[in-house]
C-alpha cells in the first residue's frame, strides 16, 4: 500500500513538471544568437520562448546553421525549428510571424547601382545557404557559379565584403545591419531592396502543439507583446 502511494506521488510530480521542448533556431543576430550573461536570445528566440512558456513548456534552444537545422529537424532531433523556409513530412508549419526582408548590400564607397535582381549579373555575390531556392528563379538566373557563393557564417559574409572579396552580400536586412554595427561601425553600407518582403514561421513536430502555438501567437500580437519584442532589435 505504501509502495503504491509512493508511486502515485512520483506520478503526480512527473505530471506537474513542465515538459522541455528542444528548439532549433538559425544562428544570426538579432534573430537568434548567444549573448554573454543572457544566453540564447534574439527576436525569434524570445517570441518562441514567450509562446511556449505561456503554454506551460520549458524550452531548450540550439543555435544551428540552416542546412544542419533542416537536416536534424527532419531526423526528429528537435520539437520545433525556425525559421521554416522548408516543408517537412514530419512537421507542421505555424502561422508566419518573422518579418524578414532580404536585401542586397554593398559598400557605399563603391557606388554600385543595383535597382533590380537583373543588376546582379556580372557581380560577385555572396548569399546565405539555400538562397537560390528561397529567392526564386529570377535570382537563380542572375547569379552564376563562377561569381556566386553561399556562406552560412554571416560575420564571414561581411568580412569578405569589407575586404573587397565580393561586390555584394545578400541576406536579411536587420541581420546585416546588426552585424555591421557590431563589427564594422565605421563602414557604410548601401542597401539595395530588390527582393519582396517575406515572412516566415516555425515548424513543429506535433500538430496539436502547432495549433496551440498559433493561438498564442494571435494573443501576443493582440496584447502588444509581439511588437515589444520586435522593437528591442529594430
Amino acid at each position: 500500500m505504501r509502495m503504491m502511494f509512493f508511486i502515485l506521488i512520483l506520478s503526480c510530480q512527473a505530471l506537474a513538471e513542465p515538459k522541455t521542448l528542444k528548439v532549433a533556431v538559425n544562428i544570426g543576430p538579432p534573430w537568434a544568437f548567444y549573448q554573454e550573461g543572457t544566453g540564447v536570445t534574439g527576436i525569434d528566440v524570445e517570441i518562441i520562448r514567450h509562446i511556449l512558456t505561456s503554454l506551460g513548456y520549458e524550452t531548450e534552444f540550439h543555435l544551428l546553421g540552416y542546412s544542419r537545422l533542416i537536416k536534424e529537424f527532419n531526423e526528429g532531433k528537435y520539437d520545433v525549428a525556425s525559421p521554416a523556409a522548408f516543408a517537412a513530412e514530419n512537421g507542421h508549419l505555424t502561422q508566419r510571424y518573422l518579418p524578414f526582408h532580404d536585401v542586397a548590400v554593398s559598400l557605399k564607397k563603391h557606388k554600385h547601382r543595383i535597382d533590380t535582381i537583373a543588376d546582379l549579373k556580372g557581380k560577385n555575390v555572396i548569399a546565405y545557404q539555400f538562397a537560390r531556392s528561397v529567392l526564386g528563379d529570377e535570382f537563380a538566373g542572375a547569379v552564376t557559379d563562377a561569381n556566386y557563393l553561399e556562406v552560412a557564417e554571416r560575420e564571414l559574409q561581411l568580412t569578405l565584403l569589407v575586404n573587397d572579396r565580393t561586390d555584394l552580400v545578400i541576406d536579411e536586412r536587420r541581420l546585416l545591419s546588426y552585424i555591421m554595427q557590431q563589427h564594422y561601425p565605421n563602414q557604410k553600407l548601401a542597401i539595395h531592396p530588390i527582393f519582396a518582403n517575406k515572412s516566415y514561421g516555425a515548424i513543429i513536430k506535433d500538430k496539436y502543439l502547432q495549433q496551440q502555438f498559433d493561438k498564442e501567437l494571435l494573443n501576443i500580437q493582440a496584447n502588444g507583446v509581439y511588437q515589444k519584442i520586435l522593437s528591442k532589435w529594430p
